[in-house]
């Protein structure tokens, strides 16, 4: 399956600017509204896309001849920035056709006319393609490191050392990932769709490393004690708190836009009264501030 990868200006609702706002989209998007304002406004059951290359779109990475004008059954990923940072994936259009120079849509609809949008260098019907809503946009892609995501707006994903997010993305939209992550303490931030939450808290949920930092620490200790306030579920609980405990990763993903290597030293044991009130600061209090607190107020 051919991809191509296209970055445009965070909205909501890319249908129109009017209730909604256009952020993060470059350059471009300072001195114009952005022709991606209307990525996902239906025209006749096709949406025509919008992406600001640097020149062409070099069709030929897509399987076209160096003649065509444009290349069909492409699945385009559309990405774009969060206010909590990053790149994640926020919608995709399946049999696309993917135009090398851009062109200009021949019956506009009232809502392109009226967002001033005439051109267009994709399109796809309008019932193969997926908008995620804001709150399920949280699969990361890296930016600015071996196999990510270079400078521009457009990205063949072609290398090999990218098949591993390719990979990633074909799951989600295949519906192979969970779009919907369950709360640690439902907080605004996740609410607001922040890819970096949730993606920590994903982390943190992954049953292998659970497992895995479950089993060292109690190798270390032989008991599993949430390292902050010392609550052991066995003791208070008996039998049916044995084995229990849940793991906080303690490295934060403010500043990771690529995929980060846990180790067993980035992990903590910690109690779930303890865990949820790091997740309440911001930023996130770390194991000994979350101690010195607890002394200061049992003192």
């Amino acid at each position: 399956m051919a991809i191509l990868f296209c970055n445009i200006g965070w909205m909501k609702h890319y249908n129109g600017i009017d209730g909604d706002s256009i952020e993060r989209g470059g350059e471009y998007n300072q001195h114009s509204t952005g022709h991606e304002v209307c990525n996902f406004s239906d025209n006749a059951g096709i949406f025509y896309g919008y992406v600001q290359p640097t020149g062409q779109i070099k069709i030929e990475r897509l399987g076209a001849s160096k003649k065509d004008e444009s290349v069909s059954d492409i699945t385009v990923v559309w990405t774009a920035g969060p206010e909590g940072g990053g790149t994640v994936v926020i919608g995709w259009y399946k049999h696309a056709t993917v135009f090398r120079e851009a062109q200009e849509i021949v019956k506009p609809s009232v809502i392109q006319k009226n967002n001033g949008v005439n051109t267009f260098r994709i399109k796809a019907p309008s019932n193969k393609a997926v908008l995620l809503p804001v709150e399920q946009r949280e699969l990361m892609i890296p930016r600015g490191v071996k196999g990510g995501i270079g400078q521009s707006n457009v990205w063949y994903a072609d290398k090999e050392e990218s098949q591993e997010i390719v990979e990633r993305v074909i799951s989600l939209i295949n519906g192979g990932i969970s779009s919907v992550l369950p709360d640690v303490d439902q907080t605004c931030s996740i609410l607001e769709g922040n890819p970096r939450l949730v993606a920590h808290l994903r982390r943190e949920r992954n049953p292998a490393v659970v497992k895995t930092k479950k089993e060292a620490a109690l190798r270390a200790t032989g008991k599993l004690c949430c390292e902050a306030c010392g609550f052991d579920f066995k003791e208070v609980y008996g039998e049916i708190g044995d084995g229990f405990c849940e793991v906080h990763h303690l490295q934060p993903l403010s500043e990771a836009d690529g995929v980060v290597k846990t180790e067993l030293r980035d992990l903590a044991i910690v109690c779930s009264n303890c865990h949820r009130i790091i997740h309440r600061t911001n930023p996130m209090l770390s194991i000994s501030s979350l101690v010195k607190h607890l002394q200061c107020k049992c003192a």
